[in-house]
C-alpha cells in the first residue's frame, strides 16, 4: 500500500538530503584528496552563496568548515509546530 508522507517528514528528509549535497560538495573541492577531479572551488563557493547558516560569520572559504548547514529553518519553526 502506498503510505503518505507527513510535512514534517518530508520536508525534514528534503534538508538533509540538501544538507548532505552541500557537504559532498564541501569535500570535493579538496584537491589534495581528489587532484584533477576536484570540484572547482570557486564554483562551489558561488553556487551555495546565499544560502548557508549564518553565511555571515563564515569563514570566505568555508570549504574546509566542517558542519556548514543550508540556512533553511526547519519546518516545525517555519509552520510554528514544536
Amino acid at each position: 500500500p502506498n503510505k503518505i508522507h507527513s510535512n514534517l517528514a518530508i520536508c525534514t528528509q528534503w534538508l538533509q538530503s540538501i544538507n548532505a549535497s552541500l557537504s559532498r560538495d564541501r569535500i570535493l573541492t579538496n584537491k589534495i584528496k581528489f587532484g584533477m577531479l576536484s570540484f572547482n572551488k570557486e564554483l562551489i563557493l558561488n553556487t551555495w552563496s546565499g544560502l548557508l547558516l549564518n553565511e555571515e560569520s563564515l569563514p570566505d572559504d568555508w570549504t574546509y568548515t566542517k558542519g556548514v548547514l543550508v540556512g533553511i529553518q526547519p519546518y516545525t519553526v517555519r509552520s510554528g509546530i514544536g
